[in-house]
């Protein structure tokens, strides 16, 4: 039997060199596992153009590339690519696994509660917004189109795959009780909650234990 094809989706604002996403590419690597990091500010208008469908299309472009139709695949996102990923998973039956940290459902409602509505407004006035990029460490612009495009997916998709979240408690960008909606509404998906805020990299090692257990069906290599 050939391994299924591992995925990881980094947050919004974020890159393949986050602290997770190397914390999960070591860690999977002593399990013979070879995680896929694509970059999601690239495509079409770079950061500045990313919407939630171009980032889709880029995931599932990359699904396509794999070989996952024939052996199957495992999503791990973080924040938007948590989001993303459950997106993914309810468009594509490949997946036969997901994990999502801290995953931005609801999104639009995130940027209104967070924003506010003359913020809002003024995007979309004025067409683009000033954001921190965390991983380029300077302000960014992103179109009001990211806004608008988001308003067109679904806040909670449908997963039916297995579903690992590990949420904060703390967190105050994406509150623990988006998640907790979503796993209600998903039988299949099983809600940890950690004494952590929206970064989670303060229980990076609690995470790889959970991790490590829900994706032992899909890890051939023994333990180290």
């Amino acid at each position: 039997m050939s391994s299924p094809f591992f995925l990881y989706l980094h947050g919004f604002a974020s890159g393949p060199a986050s602290e997770k996403a190397r914390f999960f590419s070591a860690r999977l690597a002593e399990r013979g596992v070879d995680l896929a990091v694509p970059d999601l500010n690239e495509g079409e208008g770079g950061f500045f153009g990313l919407t939630v469908s171009r980032a889709l299309r880029q995931v599932e472009e990359v699904l396509a590339q794999s070989g996952a139709r024939e052996r199957g695949a495992v999503v791990i996102g973080s924040s938007l690519g948590g989001y993303l990923g459950a997106l993914a998973a309810s468009r594509n039956p490949e997946i036969q696994a997901v994990v999502m940290m801290a995953p931005a459902f609801d999104l639009p409602a995130r940027w209104q509660h967070i924003l506010g509505d003359e913020v809002i407004s003024r995007w979309r006035s004025e067409g683009k917004l000033e954001v921190d990029h965390y991983a380029w460490k300077r302000k960014e612009a992103i179109s009001f189109a990211f806004y608008r495009d988001s308003l067109g997916h679904p806040p909670y998709p449908k997963v039916e795959c297995p579903g690992l979240i590990l949420h904060g408690i703390y967190d105050v960008e994406v509150p623990v009780g988006t998640s907790r909606k979503f796993a209600a509404l998903c039988p299949s998906v099983r809600l940890v909650e950690l004494e952590s805020d929206h970064a989670l990299v303060d229980v990076l090692d609690r995470m790889w234990e959970e991790v490590e257990a829900f994706l032992e069906p899909w890890l051939f290599a023994p333990k180290p």
